[in-house]
């Protein structure tokens, strides 16, 4: 439950910059297409360490909420889905991570984030991100610390 009140709490307002972790997105209208691409970088957030990962800098903002000293990005994954599709992929800690893309229009798109541990569901939660912007989902327990996951929908 942890990790979904963090996600919740940090994808609410408009916290998270469209152009984290890609550069700039054009302000031009563009229409709606039927598939996005999902990119999910997973990132250890611990006290043991201290800093930012480099290729994380576009989010330093966001982790101020977190409280956490270090952060380091372990991997990331890119998912090409259309409307209704969804993908499983292996994260960090033996975890699997559940993508379906629900729905899509010219403004944003809407996820189904699914994680399960060795024990069943760890969360199991819909998201709306921005269109070419980022959504963090936060809260699964990892080593010394948490599991975070910035999905950026690109389209």
């Amino acid at each position: 439950m942890r990790g979904l009140f963090l996600a919740a709490l940090l994808g609410a307002g408009g916290l998270l910059p469209a152009e984290a972790l890609a550069g700039p997105g054009t302000s031009e209208a563009r229409p709606a297409s039927s598939k996005a691409r999902i990119t999910v970088h997973v990132v250890h957030a611990t006290d043991s360490e201290t800093g930012i990962d480099p290729r994380l800098q576009p989010l330093a903002g966001q982790f101020r909420y977190l409280k956490y000293k270090g952060y380091r990005l372990l991997s990331t994954q890119n998912i090409d889905l259309a409307v209704g599709a969804e993908e499983t992929v292996t994260i960090e800690g033996d975890r699997k991570l559940g993508v379906a893309l629900v729905s899509l229009d010219e403004s944003r798109a809407r996820v189904r984030v699914e994680i399960d541990g060795k024990k069943g569901k760890l969360i199991d939660t819909t998201v709306t991100i921005n269109r070419d912007g980022t959504f963090i989902v936060a809260g699964p327990a990892y080593k010394d610390g948490i599991l975070i996951l910035p999905l950026r929908a690109s389209y």
